[in-house]
């Protein structure tokens, strides 16, 4: 299904009344226990971000979904978070990936001497899989030992995951909107990244979020641009 796109920058160009009303329906219908002017105000509206790039997916005239990404300064670091949401029918953990790439990348390289991260929960299996599956350098990842010290520094008030020793768990108090049958079906997967994201936050349907770090560098630019290059050469 092909959708229409309209990028927006918080810099030059933000959301109209009308866009801020289509907005809510969709976190409404993607996240339980979640008011959507809360939501609203966290990720679209704290003063603390100092940059903002978001995203919006149409079918014809309608909103069904967005990738917002909120660049913060923290301490000597620069923390990326994300928000993304769909209607269901609309899902594809794709949608956002280059979205997302192009633009972490665009900031580091305007602020090479800058440490950049991505570090913000991932509520959802699909989500976490369809992040892990592109990106070279991601953690908690099973093939990959993770930097507990950064864990301790990012996510400070979280929760030690009962999959390892690591501080990756985060309540949220909010969950993706997912039926008693998809649930059921993230737990049965014989995908990897899905077998570790329930292993690492089995209680992610109870509003629990696994606190994901992505680092943005040279070798992080390096090897996910090689990894990309490598699923196209094998699709062909």
């Amino acid at each position: 299904m092909s959708l229409k796109i309209r990028d927006l920058d918080q810099q030059t160009q933000w959301l109209s009344t009308a866009q801020r009303l289509a907005l809510k329906e969709v976190i409404a219908a993607s996240f339980a226990g979640v008011s959507p002017d809360e939501y609203m105000q966290y990720y679209f509206d704290d003063p603390k971000a100092c940059q903002r790039k978001l995203r919006l997916y149409f079918d014809h005239s309608t909103l069904v979904g967005y990738c917002l990404l909120t660049f913060t300064r923290h301490d000597k670091s620069t923390v990326i978070r994300a928000s993304a949401a769909f209607y269901p029918q609309y899902r594809n953990g794709g949608n956002t990936f280059s979205f997302s790439l192009y633009h972490s990348i665009r900031y580091w390289l305007t602020r090479p001497w800058c440490a950049v991260y991505y570090a913000d929960t991932m509520l959802s299996p699909a989500m976490y899989r369809a992040i892990a599956k592109h990106v070279a350098i991601i953690w908690p990842h099973p093939d990959c030992r993770s930097p507990n010290a950064l864990f301790e520094h990012f996510n400070a008030e979280g929760r030690v995951s009962p999959g390892g020793s690591l501080r990756c768990l985060k309540p949220v108090n909010r969950a993706s909107n997912y039926s008693i049958s998809e649930l059921a079906a993230f737990h049965a997967s014989d995908k990897k990244e899905i077998a570790f994201y329930c292993k690492m936050n089995p209680d992610f349907h109870a509003g629990m979020g696994l606190f994901v770090i992505i680092p943005i560098h040279t070798k992080q630019v390096i090897y996910t641009l090689g990894k990309r290059l490598l699923s196209v050469f094998k699709a062909r």
